[in-house]
Order: C-alpha cells, then structure tokens, then sequence
C-alpha cells in the first residue's frame, strides 16, 4: 500500500520517478491510471510526467515516459537527464551510460561539480521527414492562421514531434494557438509547440506547450533541440547556442549527425506514495 518515490526536475520540468529495476512496481495495464493520479496538483504528489527505472536487454537500463495525462512518450530530454542522474547515483550504471528509449538507445555522460549533477544527452539525429514526424504534409515553413495573425511553422522530431515558430515578442498567451497547431489534422499524432525569439547568434528564449501534459511547461529538452536546430538551419544562430526557458539555460551543441543536450539535474525529494489514498476519479 506504500510505494517509493523521486521527484526530480530538469529547469523546472519537474517528474515523479518510480523504480523498477529490481522488479515491477506499478502492473503494466495500470499505469496509466497511476501516473494520472500521482502527477495531479492536487491530489497527487504533482509532476509534468512520470519517470520508470527499468532492466534493459540491450543498454545498461530502460527508460520509460509518461507525461501526466497517462499516455507513454518515446522521449522526454529534461526527464532522461533527471533519470540518468538517478540511475548513476543508485550504483545501477556507470557515466557514460547508454539508456534504451522507445526513440533509440541514447548515451548520457553524468558528472556533479559545485554547481550540481550535469547531464549531457546524445539527443541523435533530428528527423525532418513528414513520415518521421509524423505529419500529413511537408511542414517546414507552412503558414497557420489562427485568430487573425499568420504563424510560420517548421515541424521536426527530435525524439517526439515538435513545430517550431519564431516571433519578435513572447510575452503574449501562447495557450490558445499553441492548442490549434497541437491538434491541428496535419499532425496524426499531435505535437509539441514551442515558440522562441533569437536574442543573437549565441542565445535563444523559449516557451513550449506540451501535448499530453497540455499546458506550457517550465522547460522542455526535446523542445529546447527542436528550437535549435531549426535556428541553425535557417542561418539565425550558429550550431552551438544557449535555449533559455523558464526554468533554466539549457546548452545544445549541432554537429554532422547528432546533436547533443546538456543541462543540469535535481532530486529534491525521496519518499513513499500512499497508495490507498489516491484518487483515480479525478475532475
């Protein structure tokens, strides 16, 4: 009736994360339920997404994600960073690790030094095929309409899908068009929004709605690449910038086939989840 917990953060993209390496914790056909009622605000413990430790039998562990309404990503770049932490700090792998995802096995190099633990993520080659978004058509640079102003969408994933729009300003309410391109019928599967302003050729500022979370979050690493490498390729930064979201700076370094992430990892508490107390009829 009581079961362990972490809860971890990556820039604010905060995560609750269950272990089970030594053996299932949570049934398979139940963890959806379970995600939904420990990461609500407020019947829960409250988390952006839930993190799974597992054994992997083909890396030195298995990473599973799922955001908060229950469904399972293939990827989450704050939450692998917040993972690998643990997976270090626990003695079940050693730095550089590789981790299985359902995007790829990715390696992951841990270090700690006075500023806290560093994660740097082999985030892989960013797909820009519309079979590989997925999405119904080309959409890079596709003009979208949405309460009398035009957006320029360019769309990629970078592990899960992501449009990317840039603007001159981002302080307005990016919820309701965020929304309309999220379930726009172009994208089968939805998408992640972001939209960023390019301070200089160094420095980018983000904010990123996420599908299955729906809402914006504090900080978003496959977001965080989606946004750079879009800046890169259209000649606004060079291949190596600085992404500030609202939780933090994030580092995304290009090179020829791969782009990396590094960015920093916090456990802020360990403790026991009462179960019998949960709700699963939630508003």
């Amino acid at each position: 009736m009581r079961g362990r917990f972490t809860k971890m953060h990556g820039n604010g993209n905060d995560f609750i994360l269950v272990d089970e390496f030594e053996g299932v914790v949570v049934e398979e056909e139940r963890k959806p339920e379970f995600v939904r009622a420990v990461c609500h605000r407020y019947f829960g413990i409250g988390a952006d997404g839930m993190l799974f430790v597992q054994k992997s039998d083909v890396a030195d562990v298995r990473f599973r994600y799922f955001n908060s309404d229950g469904s399972e990503a293939e990827m989450c770049g704050n939450g692998i960073r917040c993972f690998s932490r643990y997976v270090v700090e626990e003695g079940y792998a050693e730095s550089p690790l590789k981790v299985e995802t359902l995007a790829g096995i990715l390696e992951l190099e841990v270090t700690r030094d006075d500023e806290g633990w560093w994660v740097r993520v082999d985030m892989g080659r960013p797909r820009l095929g519309k079979e590989e978004i997925p999405a119904l058509e080309e959409v890079w640079g596709k003009e979208f309409e949405f309460d009398g102003r035009r957006f320029r969408v360019y769309a990629l994933n970078t592990g899960v899908p992501h449009a990317v729009i840039f603007v001159d300003d981002l302080d307005f309410d990016i919820i309701p068009v965020a929304k309309h391109i999220r379930h726009h019928p172009v994208f089968p599967e939805g998408i992640n929004v972001n939209f960023a302003r390019v301070i200089d050729a160094k420095t980018v500022r983000v904010r990123t709605y996420e599908r299955g979370v729906e809402n914006e979050t504090l900080s978003c690493g496959t977001g965080s690449v989606a946004v750079a490498v879009v800046a890169s390729r259209l000649g606004l930064t060079g291949r190596s910038v600085d992404v500030l979201t609202k939780g933090g700076k994030l580092k995304i370094e290009i090179a020829d086939d791969t782009v990396y992430m590094t960015g920093q990892a916090s456990r802020v508490a360990d403790g026991y989840i009462n179960t019998e107390e949960l709700r699963y009829d939630l508003p």
